[in-house]
């Protein structure tokens, strides 16, 4: 009885122990997550007033979605946010893609990390069912910044039946496409000084043959959203409305070819 009593205890103590950590664990996430990029509502709001007459946008719990007026859609653009962004602060290159034809959807990620939600996209879409089988005929593209990148290549991964293709900004993936009919599109700012670059060139070998690559002279890594300068980025010789403005042209032309 001693014995299994101390065994027991044994037992008993290792549990406190693993909840003691996971709890740690817990704050230490939290204050992670807590320390995040929030959207430069100045510019956000700007780039709204410019187009509000011919791009209508909508904000539910799960995120946004951005559809242009007066004209034909041109295809459907699936936009994963970088990690630790808020992701409304992608709301102005949504925009700028909506001007020029394209419906964007933009999911929210919980925590601002798209790696918690790698089908956030599903989350958009069922809810809207009968909206999107009315766009089903598009081609469908799924895009996202940095790390957002290289989760919606991974949730592309087991849905490439759905997709057209994949638009990295200022991203790469690990998910080996070489085999597959994708089309991709990969930008970034030559003055991008966030992009590990050695992981950038060693994931070129996982690009479809039908890839494009393009250099946004004297971009960073942070324009591609609007959220000020991320720490240890480049210095930038054009404005963030001058790096969102030559994106959406490229992402344009890419999605329209």
């Amino acid at each position: 009885m001693i014995k299994n009593s101390n065994i027991g205890k044994k037992i008993i103590g290792v549990l406190l122990a693993l909840l003691m950590l996971l709890a740690v664990l817990a704050v230490a996430f939290k204050i992670y997550a807590g320390k995040y990029y929030r959207t430069d509502t100045e510019i956000t709001d700007q780039i709204h007033r410019e187009v509000e007459e011919s791009v209508n946008s909508y904000k539910d719990k799960d995120g946004m979605v951005f559809i242009p007026q007066d004209q034909d859609a041109k295809a459907v653009i699936v936009f994963y946010p970088g990690g630790k962004v808020e992701y409304t602060a992608y709301s102005t290159l949504m925009y700028e893609l909506a001007e020029r034809g394209f419906i964007c959807i933009l999911p929210r990620m919980p925590e601002n990390l798209a790696f918690l939600r790698i089908n956030a996209v599903d989350m958009l879409t069922s809810k809207y069912a009968g909206e999107v089988e009315l766009v089903e005929n598009l081609d469908w593209y799924l895009a996202g910044h940095s790390l957002g990148g290289v989760a919606a290549a991974t949730y592309l991964e087991s849905n490439k039946e759905k997709y057209a293709g994949i638009i990295l900004c200022a991203s790469y993936t690990t998910v080996d496409f070489s085999g597959s009919d994708l089309r991709l599109l990969s930008i970034y700012g030559s003055e991008d000084k966030v992009l590990n670059m050695d992981n950038y060139s060693e994931s070129k070998t996982n690009w479809p043959k039908n890839s494009e690559e393009y250099v946004i002279k004297g971009g960073i890594h942070s324009y591609f959203g609007s959220y000020g300068l991320q720490d240890g980025d480049g210095t930038p010789t054009i404005t963030n409305e001058q790096q969102l403005v030559e994106a959406a042209d490229v992402i344009s032309t890419f999605c329209s070819e």
